[in-house]
């Protein structure tokens, strides 16, 4: 080889080198700043390769002890290749997270998502929602994400969600209400949830959710004749039940 080569060659080495056994930490500055403060990430250890933080928060929620694992080979194709986990599976009130995650180098705005299952518990979501009456909510959500791009705003999406072993107490009366199953997609820039009504509530509904977290909701649900009158009567804020006692959605 000639010695320009060999420059070259050595130069690439160094900078493989550099990057195999870069700090986490330069990492987990370097998200925040992208994020504007939206994410963080305390207790990093690792190398930008092989990582871990104690907990990552995103808009007010927390992942405990998360992982990754970067793949060298994706740099190659200017883009960083991601596996992550977080959480765990058991800790029902808590987030719990096992996927990839990739993002090209030439637009750091773009992510997917494949391969990706999320647990959320129920709790927090619904203490979010303005539903005109006081709902407290059990169980959790599971997301399965067979692939999700994002790039201002949802731009694909193929999964499922589910409500699994779900229940609520609303005016003092506990309700439960068996799984919920919905199909993922996208109605760019917005993520769509279509809800099947084979639930306690025969909830059929569509629920678009936006990048800042605003949502509306559209379908019909039928409140079961067994259920407390107190609830029957919380129904009318939703206005008045039809012949069959479906009740319109629109929030």
């Amino acid at each position: 080889m000639k010695k320009w080569q060999w420059i070259i060659l050595a130069v690439i080495a160094y900078l493989v080198f550099l990057i195999a056994y870069m700090p986490a930490v330069y990492l987990s500055d370097y998200i925040q700043k992208q994020s504007q403060n939206k994410v963080s990430l305390s207790g990093v250890s690792g190398t930008l390769f092989e990582g871990e933080s104690l907990f990552v928060t995103y808009d007010g929620m927390r992942i405990d002890n998360v992982k990754w694992s970067l793949s060298p080979w994706s740099l190659l194709l200017l883009q960083a290749n991601v596996d992550m986990t977080g959480g765990s599976v058991r800790a029902t009130e808590r987030i719990s997270l096992n996927g990839n995650l990739s993002v090209p180098f030439y637009n750091t705005k773009k992510l997917t998502l494949s391969d990706t299952r999320i647990f959320l518990p129920a709790k927090p979501i619904f203490a979010e929602l303005n539903l005109g009456v006081p709902v407290t909510a059990n169980g959790r959500f599971r997301i399965d994400i067979s692939e999700l791009t994002i790039n201002n705003g949802c731009q694909s999406l193929s999964g499922t969600g589910n409500w699994l072993q779900a229940s609520v107490n609303v005016l003092n009366n506990p309700l439960d209400l068996g799984n919920f199953d919905a199909a993922l997609s996208c109605e760019t820039p917005s993520f769509a949830l279509q809800i099947a009504p084979s639930n306690g509530l025969e909830l059929d509904a569509k629920v678009l959710i936006d990048t800042q977290g605003k949502y509306s909701a559209t379908g019909q649900f039928r409140i079961p004749d067994n259920y407390p009158n107190e609830i029957k009567q919380g129904a009318s804020i939703f206005g008045n039940a039809n012949e069959q006692g479906v009740y319109e959605l629109n929030l």
